[in-house]
């Protein structure tokens, strides 16, 4: 049972809440969802960090989207969007890297 609770939290599925939560957000102008998809990412991103190619940079994944739920409440779309992108670059590499490795 707490390993099923520990794969929820570190991997995908709040990967997957998090930039959904994101995404509406931003469409439904509520800082607050952005900003727990900040939150609901945070475990992943601190997992991430501990690979060599993302130390560091991966920890300021929960940044930006906390910067894109500000952007949010100053109602500037452009930016909230701007700031969400890198957390979307770096998951869609991931996905594309795992289904290419493992088919």
């Amino acid at each position: 049972m707490n390993e099923t609770i520990i794969q929820i939290i570190f991997g995908w599925p709040f990967v997957a809440l998090s930039l959904i939560l994101s995404v509406v957000g931003i469409i439904f102008e509520r800082p607050a969802l952005v900003f727990l998809g900040a939150l609901l990412i945070a475990p992943f991103c601190y997992y991430l960090n501990g690979t060599p190619n993302f130390s560091g940079f991966a920890l300021l994944l929960p940044i930006f989207q906390a910067g894109s739920a500000w952007a949010v409440k100053e109602e500037n779309a452009t930016w909230s969007w701007i700031l969400l992108m890198p957390t979307f670059a770096i998951i869609m590499w991931l996905i594309l890297v795992g289904l290419i490795t493992n088919p």
